[in-house]
């Protein structure tokens, strides 16, 4: 169980179908994931610090060169803010399990809200704001 929640599965699966190089091919389809997902966050991350942030509200003037220095910076801070996060999930024994499972807890409560906003034409701003925190709040709780 403790392999499980700690998202040891699918390694175990391939070594075992394919030997060694079923875990070969895990190894690069992790590093390839990872490497991926964690450019894409970099880089959306940044476009949004320095495109909506930095240029809408602290510099409407910025060149190309003050937006790609903002999203460096951005860049470096938010890989070290993840960084120091992960090693802090780690020292405190919480796997991938504990993980999902709250990342579940804290988008979860947004989403039917957002969905009614989209395809009901009564639902509110308001009533979607109240039942994405209230939803939050009771997911906490609970």
């Amino acid at each position: 169980d403790a392999e499980a929640s700690s998202g040891l599965v699918p390694p175990a699966v391939a070594t075992e179908l394919l030997g060694d190089i079923g875990s070969v091919l895990i190894l690069v389809m992790l590093f390839m994931a990872i490497v991926s997902t964690g450019s894409s966050e970099s880089i959306a991350v940044s476009s949004l610090v320095a495109y909506d942030i930095y240029r809408q509200y602290y510099n409407p003037n910025a060149t190309g060169e003050d937006i790609l220095y903002v999203s460096r910076v951005v860049i470096v801070g938010f890989g070290l803010v993840m960084g120091a996060l992960s090693i802090a999930l780690f020292e405190l024994g919480l796997d991938l399990g504990w993980v999902y499972l709250f990342m579940g807890i804290i988008i979860g409560p947004a989403v039917a809200p957002l969905w009614n906003l989209m395809r009901w034409e009564q639902a509110s701003g308001t009533g979607a704001i109240v039942a994405a925190w209230a939803g939050l709040v009771l997911g906490l709780a609970a």
